[in-house]
């Protein structure tokens, strides 16, 4: 059985979706080959808002094993 690794996913616009889809896309580019399994498991969402800059930022953190 493969090992667990930690992905990480940003969205600069505050969307969640777009968070964990970039976390799980990061998942499945760590492993090779054109039929790749990832099973995640959703192990922190933060993010940050407003501020001078006008922050929008959403990060996901997921636990994932790729096969």
């Amino acid at each position: 059985m493969p090992p667990l690794k930690t992905f990480k996913g940003t969205d600069k616009t505050g969307n969640l979706q777009k968070a964990l889809d970039l976390a799980i896309k990061a998942a499945q580019d760590s492993a090779p080959g054109a039929d790749r399994q990832v099973v995640w498991t959703l192990k922190e969402a933060s993010g940050r808002h407003g501020g001078i800059a006008g922050f929008r930022e959403t990060t996901v953190t997921i636990r994932a094993r790729v096969s």
